[in-house]
């Protein structure tokens, strides 16, 4: 009987050999650099990673007149970081914009910042939102929306408050779009991360949107649920007005993909990339933000189905917590008890823990993580199991989602990710929002 368990071991070693192998040599690893845009990459330097009918016949250079842009950052409560951030908004090297800030009911400093950046920058305009989000809307969507009839040029950009934007940014990003004639263009930002155990968590965060939406499929026009990301989304005006903006997928909480989804199922030209360079900023200040900003999507991701959910945490501690335990358990059982078969379970297991550790060392220099993060991976991914169970009882316990402080009920927004639905909705089935709902007169603009 022992040694039917050994060779069971044995097999599930190999698969675990091969899975990790696989992973590590994927497409998706692959291609992953070629989408990178940083300081000097060209606009034409994608051109062989789409469909030739989506190619321009030749590189335009830069556009005769910069089109204007309109840049909406809402924020709640990021005042630890909002000096440098929306500063850096406010002083790209980009001829023609305005910054629209909108103040999600803050109850730090984010105000008396405002005031300082709003006398130094006279293209930055404020907005100080004191109205909670109705039911059926999520935060973020209202704040953005209380935006939406300031926006004055040919193109928006929504980013986040959090996020530091390189001078060139802008420049670089119209450049593309107006080369690759994209409807939404969405720019993924460098993570900067803490402690160790905070990167591998935010390494096993990248390695799940690899999986499920590597970008050479996120950008096949045919793919219907692309990768966008909140933290940087240009939009062509018209084309944004289009889809019904984010009034369209008010019920969304994870609204960046849902926004990428409805702008695909309308027939506009979606576009992904990503940047060491451009567009950087820590998403989660330490773990206890790390865990509760992660539970907020964690379950939605799984399309919260209880069985996805079950085999996911199934997946993740055979085939990522327990694999540094399978060498050691090889090791003890051949000192212990020689004989060929632990031998070979030695051998498979050190061959699963190399083909693990490198997948996620390679991802780590891929995304310029610091180095040493990938040897805490097995505590990264555990860590994650407790993010889903939190959310998951969030879910059924709580009845919702919880962020920044508001609770969301189930019954009242949409929790799933679209990216795994892969159900886009159209305009007329989601609902707009009823004429007057949200206008930028129910905020008090600080700044004219």
């Amino acid at each position: 009987m022992q040694m039917i368990g050994a060779w069971v071991l044995c097999v599930w070693l190999a698969a675990l050999v091969g899975m990790w192998a696989r992973v590590h040599f994927s497409k998706a690893m692959r291609t992953m650099t070629r989408f990178i845009c940083d300081t000097d990459t060209p606009p034409d330097a994608f051109n062989s990673l789409v469909a030739p009918d989506d190619a321009p016949a030749e590189y335009r250079g830069d556009p005769s007149v910069w089109p204007k842009v309109t840049i909406i950052a809402p924020g709640r409560n990021e005042g630890h970081v909002l000096r440098d951030t929306l500063s850096s908004l406010c002083e790209l090297d980009y001829p023609n914009y305005q910054v629209i800030f909108v103040d999600d009911q803050s109850t730090d400093n984010t105000a008396a910042i405002c005031l300082e950046l709003a006398a130094r920058y006279p293209h930055l305009r404020v907005l100080e939102h004191k109205q909670a989000p109705p039911k059926g809307w999520g935060g973020k969507v209202w704040a953005i929306q209380q935006a939406v009839g300031l926006i004055d040029g040919e193109l928006v950009l929504f980013t986040d408050s959090d996020i530091r934007h390189h001078p060139k940014s802008l420049r670089k990003m119209v450049q593309l779009q107006q080369h690759r004639n994209i409807d939404m263009l969405s720019l993924l930002p460098q993570m900067e991360t803490g402690g160790l155990i905070e990167q591998s968590v935010m390494l096993m965060a990248q390695h799940a949107l690899l999986t499920l939406a590597p970008l050479y499929k996120s950008n096949d026009p045919q793919n219907p649920s692309p990768l966008t990301g909140g933290a940087y989304m240009l939009f062509r005006t018209r084309a944004y007005n289009s889809i019904g903006g984010h009034a369209a997928i008010h019920r969304q909480l994870v609204e960046d993909l849902a926004l990428g989804t409805q702008a695909r199922a309308n027939g506009l030209t979606v576009f992904t990339v990503c940047t060491r360079e451009l567009l950087s900023g820590r998403m989660y200040e330490g773990l206890k933000d790390t865990f509760c900003g992660l539970k907020k999507n964690a379950y939605a991701g799984l399309r919260c189905n209880p069985i996805i959910a079950f085999l996911t945490v199934l997946l993740i501690i055979l085939g990522g917590v327990l694999v540094p335990v399978y060498l050691i358990f090889a090791i003890l059982a051949l000192v212990l008890a020689p004989a060929p078969v632990w031998a070979v379970a030695l051998i498979l297991a050190l061959l699963a823990n190399i083909a693990f550790f490198s997948h996620f060392e390679r991802l780590r220099r891929v995304t310029y993580q610091k180095p040493g993060s990938p040897l805490f991976m097995p505590v990264g991914m555990l860590f994650c199991v407790g993010v889903l169970g939190a959310s998951m009882w969030d879910y059924y316990i709580r009845g919702g989602s919880v962020w920044s402080g508001r609770v969301y009920a189930r019954r009242e927004v949409d929790l799933h990710a679209t990216i795994l639905t892969g159900e886009p909705k159209g305009v007329s089935e989601i609902g707009l929002a009823e004429p007057g709902l949200a206008t930028p007169q129910r905020s008090a603009e600080l700044f004219p």
